[in-house]
C-alpha cells in the first residue's frame, strides 16, 4: 500500500468531495474496502493540522497495526496524535483527571463510558481537547467512544467506518454512529480501486451487509483465488515460501489461532532466512518492528488485518472461517478476502471439507480447486 498523490485521489469525484469537504465541518464517511477510507482519513487529518498553527489533531482507529501503518504512510507530525482508541482514552482521560479511566467489573478491554462521563461533568478539565478528530474503522469502537469524541475531545468530528466489515456481534451500526455524534447521514463511497475483479467476485460471494457491493474498478488478471489443501503446517509454509521466493512482494497469511501462526512464523524464517518475515500478536506488542509497506510476510491475526493491505494473501484453517453461518462470520471472510490486492488463497489442512463447508464456498468459476 501507498499514499496516492492528491491529482490520483481528486480524479474520483466521490473521493475529491469528501477531499474538500469543509475542514471546520464534521463528516462522515461510509465505504467498503479498497474504496479509499484509511487513505482519505490520513489526507484529512494532515491538512487539518495544517489549517493554522493552533490546529492540533487525534487520528484515532481500531487496533496497533493499523495504527502502525498510519504511522508508516504518514510520517511523523508532532500536531496529529496517531492512536488507538483505548490508548488514546486512557491518555486524553489521565491527562485531564490524574487517574486511569474506570472499566467495566472485570473486564480491562473495555471502559465504563458512563462513569467517564459523570466523574467529568462539571470538571475543570472536562473541554475540548483537540481541533479535529479523525476517526478510522468506526464501526468497531464502541458508541460510548463517539459521546466522549463529540463532547470531550473536538467539535469537529470525521468517522470513515464500514459496518460491513464489522467482526464483532455488537459493533456500533451506523446509526448507533450518527446518534452519538450528532452526525449528518454519510457520504457514501461506491468504488474498490484495490482487489482485481477475480477477487472482487469472490468477497461478494461472502457479502451481505446493507451497502451495495462496490464496483471494482481494476481490470481482470486471469488469476482467479484458489482453493488449495496442505498436508501439514510445513507443508503450508513452503508452498508461501515457494511463492514468495517466485513473486516476492507484500504477503499477508491470516490465522485463527495464534499457536498455528507461530508455527508457520518458524518456518517461514526457516526457509525466507535472509528476507523480512514477521508474526505480529497483540500480546508481543511487536508492530513497531514491522513494515507491511516493504516486501516480506507478515503472519497475523484476523482482526489484526484490519485496515491492512497485502498484494497476496493466504488465508489458513479455513475450516475455523467457514460454513459462515452468522452474518458475523460472513463479514469477516469478506473482510478478510478484501485485504488481497492480486492474489488470494483459501487453504485448509489434510482432511476433507465438510459438506457444509464446501457448500457455504462458491462455485469454481470463482474458487479455482485445481
Amino acid at each position: 500500500m501507498r499514499l496516492p498523490t492528491w491529482e490520483e485521489l481528486s480524479s474520483v469525484e466521490e473521493q475529491l468531495e469528501v477531499l474538500e469537504y469543509p475542514l471546520d465541518q464534521s463528516l462522515f464517511v461510509v465505504g467498503p474496502p479498497g474504496s479509499g477510507k484509511t487513505v482519505l482519513a490520513i489526507q484529512r487529518a494532515q491538512m487539518a493540522a495544517s489549517e493554522s498553527a493552533s490546529s492540533f489533531v487525534a487520528l484515532v482507529t481500531y487496533n496497533r497495526m493499523l495504527r502502525r501503518l498510519l504511522e508508516l504512510m504518514m510520517g511523523k507530525n508532532r500536531k496529529i496524535d496517531i492512536d488507538t482508541m483505548h490508548r488514546f482514552i486512557r491518555r486524553d482521560y489521565k491527562i485531564r483527571t490524574g487517574s486511569e479511566p474506570p472499566q467495566e467489573a472485570n473486564d480491562r478491554f473495555n471502559y465504563d463510558w458512563n462513569a467517564i462521563q459523570t466523574s467529568l461533568k462539571g470538571h475543570k478539565n472536562a473541554g475540548i481537547s483537540k481541533s479535529h478528530l479523525v476517526v478510522d474503522e468506526g464501526q468497531d469502537l464502541p458508541q460510548g467512544f463517539f459521546r466522549y469524541a463529540s463532547q470531550r475531545v473536538s467539535h469537529v468530528v470525521t468517522v470513515f467506518a464500514d459496518e460491513d466489515q464489522a467482526l464483532n456481534v455488537e459493533h456500533t451500526t451506523l446509526e448507533k454512529i450518527k446518534v452519538a455524534t450528532g452526525l449528518d447521514d454519510p457520504k457514501i463511497l461506491s468504488k474498490n480501486h484495490r482487489n482485481t475483479k477475480e477477487i472482487g467476485r469472490l468477497a461478494e460471494h461472502f457479502h451481505s451487509g446493507g451497502l451495495p457491493v462496490a464496483k471494482v474498478l481494476r481490470s481482470s488478471s486471469g488469476e482467479i483465488p484458489r482453493l488449495i489443501r496442505r498436508q501439514n503446517h510445513k507443508d503450508t509454509a513452503d508452498l508461501v515460501s515457494n511463492w514468495f521466493k517466485n513473486r516476492g512482494g507484500c504477503v499477508g497469511i491470516i490465522v485463527n489461532r495464534n499457536n498455528i501462526g507461530s508455527i508457520i512464523y518458524e518456518e517461514l524464517c526457516k526457509n525466507l532466512s535472509k528476507e523480512q518475515v514477521n508474526f505480529y500478536t497483540s500480546d508481543q506488542r511487536n508492530e513497531g518492528s514491522i513494515n507491511v509497506l516493504k516486501p516480506g510476510v507478515t503472519v497475523l491475526n484476523k482482526e489484526s488485518t484490519k485496515g491492512q493491505e497485502f498484494d497476496a494473501v493466504y488465508i489458513l484453517e479455513l475450516e475455523s472461517f467457514i460454513p459462515c453461518n452468522t452474518d458475523t462470520e460472513r463479514r469477516a471472510m469478506y473482510m478478510m478476502c478484501t485485504r488481497a490486492r492480486d492474489n488470494l488463497f483459501l487453504v485448509y489442512d489434510n482432511k476433507t471439507l465438510s459438506a457444509q463447508a464446501e457448500a457455504a464456498l462458491p462455485g469454481s468459476d470463482i474458487l479455482d480447486r485445481t
